[in-house]
C-alpha cells in the first residue's frame, strides 16, 4: 500500500490542531525577556508607524502603542522587540506562535477564540466616508450601511459596524487603496475608524480631503475599543497576558497613558466624542 506523501510544512502549520489553553505546560516570562511583538508594515499612524525624518521614512517604529508598550513591559523588568509584516501575516504568526502578541486590533468573538485579549488601552471613532462629488449616501444609523455597496481592508475587523467583511468589497491591502476604490464608484461609502484616517491623512499616505471625500460619524455607535493579544501557543502566554493586563489598569488609571496619549492626540476609553463633521 502506498504510503500518503506528508503535507508541506505550512500546510501542517494550518492543519495543526489548536494549542491547547496556557494553563497547561505554563512557563514564566523570564527576567528582562525581549517580546516578540507584531504590527502592520501598512502602519496605523498615530498608533503605530515609522518616523519620518524629512519627510523621509525611517526603520524606526513610534506612536501611542509602541511608546505605551514599551512603558507597560518596562514596569515588568521586560522588553520588546516589534516586526512589521502585511496584517495578515502579523494575526497568522501571532495565532501559531511565530510571535508572542501583537498590537492594535479591535476584539470579535473570533479573535477571542484564536488570542488571549487584554483590556482596552485606546478607543477611536467610527464614521463613515463618501465621495463628494456624487449625492451623499441615504445614511441616517449605521445600519443603513448593509443597503449600501461597501468597501473594507483585506483582513480588517468591522463587528463594530454591525458588519461582516465578507460582504464588502475588501479587496485593498490599506486605507489608500480603499478611498481610491470609493473616488471610482467601486462602493458607495466606505466604514472605518476616524483617528487612523486622519493619521494617514497627516502622514500624506491618504489625503482623503485631496480626493474631495468627506465623512460623517456614526454617532449612535459607541468608540471602537483597541486591544493587544497574546498567541495562546506561547507557554508563558497567561503571564504575558496578566503583565499586560497590569500595566494598563495602572498606565490608564495614572497620568502615564495622558501623557502618551496628549503626545500623540490619541483618545483613551471613556473620553468624550468629536462632534461630527459634516
Amino acid at each position: 500500500m502506498r504510503r500518503a506523501a506528508a503535507p508541506p510544512l505550512a500546510l501542517a502549520l494550518w492543519l495543526a490542531p489548536p494549542a491547547a489553553d496556557a494553563a497547561a505546560g505554563a512557563a514564566p516570562l523570564a527576567p528582562a525577556q525581549v517580546v516578540r511583538v507584531c504590527g502592520q508594515i501598512a502602519e496605523w499612524p498615530p498608533y503605530l508607524y515609522f518616523r519620518r525624518d524629512g519627510g523621509a521614512r525611517t526603520d524606526e517604529v513610534v506612536g501611542f502603542s509602541a511608546e505605551y508598550l514599551r512603558r507597560a513591559l518596562a514596569g515588568a523588568g521586560l522588553r520588546y522587540r516589534i516586526d512589521m509584516l502585511p496584517w495578515r501575516r502579523c494575526l497568522e504568526s501571532v495565532r501559531l506562535g511565530g510571535h508572542d502578541m501583537l498590537t492594535d486590533a479591535a476584539s470579535n468573538a473570533e479573535r477571542e477564540r484564536a488570542y488571549l485579549v487584554a483590556k482596552p488601552y485606546y478607543a477611536m471613532h467610527l464614521a463613515y466616508f463618501y465621495d463628494k462629488a456624487r449625492p451623499h449616501p441615504p445614511v441616517r444609523a449605521a445600519a443603513d450601511l448593509k443597503k449600501l455597496r461597501l468597501c473594507a481592508v483585506n483582513g480588517y475587523n468591522y463587528a463594530a459596524f454591525g458588519l461582516d467583511a465578507e460582504q464588502m468589497e475588501a479587496g485593498s491591502q490599506n486605507l489608500a487603496q480603499s478611498f481610491l476604490k470609493l473616488k471610482m464608484n467601486r462602493c458607495d461609502a466606505l466604514p472605518e475608524r476616524l483617528e487612523i484616517a486622519l493619521g494617514y491623512q497627516s502622514l500624506g499616505i491618504a489625503d482623503f480631503a485631496r480626493l474631495d471625500i468627506g465623512y460623517e460619524l456614526l454617532a449612535e455607535l459607541p468608540p471602537s475599543t483597541f486591544h493587544m493579544m497574546v498567541s495562546r501557543r506561547v507557554p508563558y502566554a497567561e503571564e504575558l497576558l496578566r503583565v499586560l493586563n497590569e500595566q494598563i489598569e495602572l498606565l490608564n488609571s495614572g497620568d502615564g497613558a495622558r501623557e502618551i496619549a496628549a503626545k500623540y492626540a490619541v483618545q483613551l476609553p471613556g473620553q468624550a466624542a468629536r462632534p461630527a463633521k459634516k
